[in-house]
């Protein structure tokens, strides 16, 4: 009975901090002890909605405790999709040394530790690696910042195969316009890498021209060259193979089957998306059609 006591005060502690009303609550570490040690306990109950719920009242009271707990949600088994949430948020918060509820007034805005680009990159490519398409984007920007057009680059071309088109907050196709007759130098880069071996180069030369950005568009060549990377245990290789394969292009036959077994490939490392009820939805044709 002290138990579910216990737990209600704590659920009905976390639904307060959603609400106007509740914005006097005072901070975790001036909580009743009793009531802290719920929280805490809640963290620590095995599950992701519990290391979730106490990682996000401790971030929004700028409580660096926030960090372990997104640490355990990100870790909790058996791993889903929830768990690329919190590599994401990890990502967020080592990049800027900032929890996310730091601007509220009635909250102390100091940074709540210090940042760590080293972690924060980690964590972001986690996500990434998981499936995470905020990720993308958030990496995308994050690279920007650090001055690395590479790293920019390849993250902006993984939103923009995802999504179909670039999303608003890329720099594509200005950041790879061929200069006069020649392809622009991040482009000519990735071509020597990619010849060579290099997977991930292969990727990013493969959206490159599925998509006829920086290049002429080739999806046949994009699909060989996400193939070559899939063979290598490249993850977004597997899976833009089964995007291209599952919704056809110029050159490329639909072909569900061979699609199938490229997504499966993905999701034997995790990549959540690669999974039936994702891909199935990801091959469908989007609302407009526009002829070539």
């Amino acid at each position: 009975m002290q138990h579910r006591t216990g737990r209600t005060a704590v659920l009905a502690a976390l639904l307060c901090l959603g609400l106007a009303a509740c914005q006097t609550l005072p901070a975790p570490s001036r909580l009743p002890a009793a009531q802290l040690q719920a929280l805490e306990r809640r963290g620590n109950d095995g599950s992701f909605e519990g290391a979730w719920e106490t990682a996000q009242t401790f971030e929004r009271f700028n409580d660096p405790r926030a960090v372990a707990y997104y640490e355990r949600a990100a870790a909790v088994t058996p791993w889903t999709f929830h768990n690329t949430k919190a590599e994401q948020a990890l990502g967020r918060i080592w990049t800027s040394g900032a929890l996310r509820h730091a601007d509220s007034p009635h909250i102390d805005p100091a940074p709540a530790l210090r940042a760590s680009w080293r972690r924060g990159e980690r964590a972001y490519r986690a996500a990434a690696n998981h499936g995470n398409p905020y990720a993308f984007q958030e990496l995308a920007a994050a690279y920007r910042q650090q001055g690395d057009a590479q790293q920019a680059l390849r993250w902006d071309l993984r939103a923009m195969i995802y999504q179909r088109y670039p999303s608003r907050s890329s720099r594509l196709p200005d950041a790879v316009t061929p200069q006069g007759d020649a392809v622009h130098p991040l482009v000519a880069r990735l071509q020597r890498r990619a010849d060579r071996g290099d997977a991930e180069a292969q990727v990013d030369l493969g959206a490159l021209l599925e998509s006829g950005v920086g290049l002429p568009r080739d999806p046949a060549a994009a699909l060989l060259l996400y193939q070559r990377a899939g063979e290598q245990g490249n993850v977004f290789g597997q899976y833009f193979a089964g995007l291209l394969l599952g919704r056809s292009a110029p050159g490329v036959e639909k072909d569900t089957a061979a699609a199938a077994g490229w997504f499966a490939r993905a999701e034997a490392q995790r990549f959540y998306m690669a999974a039936p009820s994702y891909w199935e939805k990801a091959i469908k044709p989007p609302f407009f059609l526009f002829s070539e």
